[in-house]
C-alpha cells in the first residue's frame, strides 16, 4: 500500500481546521449566552454530519478491503491447486 493520502483526506483535515477556527472565534468573541449556544449547537450538528460522512466512507472502504480480500483468496486458492497438480482433472 502506498502511504499517500487521499484528496479526501485534505478536504477533511481542512473541515477540521475550520471548526478549530470557528470554535477558538467562538470562544473570544463576547456575545450572549444563547448565542453562544447556538453558535456552539451549529458547530456541533456540523461535527455529526462529519462523523456521518466518515463513517459511510470508512464503511465502503471496508467492502472494498473485504472483496478484494475474497478475491485474493480465490486467486491464490486457484494457483495452490495448479502448484500442487490439485488443479488438473484428478480432483
Amino acid at each position: 500500500m502506498t502511504s499517500a493520502r487521499e484528496p479526501d483526506d485534505r478536504g477533511l483535515d481542512r473541515t477540521l481546521r475550520s471548526f478549530d477556527r470557528r470554535i477558538s472565534r467562538l470562544e473570544d468573541t463576547q456575545v450572549t449566552g444563547r448565542e453562544l449556544n447556538d453558535a456552539f449547537d451549529r458547530v456541533y450538528e456540523e461535527i455529526d454530519e462529519l462523523k456521518v460522512e466518515m463513517n459511510q466512507r470508512f464503511d465502503a472502504q471496508d467492502t472494498k478491503i473485504d472483496n478484494l480480500g475474497t478475491e485474493l483468496n480465490g486467486k491464490l486458492d486457484l494457483i495452490l491447486r495448479r502448484l500442487t497438480g490439485m488443479g488438473q482433472n484428478n480432483e
